[in-house]
């Protein structure tokens, strides 16, 4: 794992899940009321946006559209996983970049496609083995819990990563 930067020029990540815990407070009409969002995240978000692009490619549209468009991070939405495998596609050629040069990561059933395409893909510590067994390595804080924070430290110290 100590040299996987190399070459990667873009980062593609599920929200819900990655900087959630994935649980959604919903009113009786199936409204979503609000999210918690992990904010240590952001900043971790802006340090990476230093040296790659940045994508939120999520399967729910209830209030991450916004809450992107509020802190300039690029949002695409798919519906189920073949419209994210889909928008995989447009976000790559959008930015040049191939699976290769992507790093990945998902933690839901509809990231399965994406993360057997983009060769350097994880998912959180919590997700489940739909996951796990596909992804190249998982985090070991769950949903919620950092884990835009510990890619950034996983980068920061590998051989060829981020300064």
């Amino acid at each position: 794992m100590e040299d996987f930067g190399r070459d990667k020029k873009i980062i593609i990540s599920e929200v819900d899940g990655v900087i959630t815990d994935g649980k959604r407070a919903e009113d009786e009409l199936g409204h979503v009321l609000y999210k918690v969002y992990q904010s240590k995240d952001f900043s971790a978000i802006n340090e990476l946006k230093k040296n790659f692009k940045f994508v939120f490619l999520s399967d729910d549209n209830h209030i991450n559209y916004n809450m992107c468009k509020r802190k300039n991070i690029a949002f695409y939405w798919g519906r189920n996983e073949d419209e994210k495998y889909s928008h995989l596609g447009d976000i790559l050629r959008r930015y040049s970049c191939t699976p290769d040069e992507a790093i990945y990561i998902g933690s839901k059933i509809s990231d399965r496609k994406c993360c057997r395409t983009v060769p350097i893909s994880f998912c959180p510590g919590d997700a489940g083995n739909y996951l796990k067994e596909i992804c190249w390595a998982e985090f070991i804080a769950n949903g919620g819990e950092g884990i835009l924070v510990e890619l950034l430290y996983l980068l920061k110290n590998a051989k060829n990563g981020i300064e």
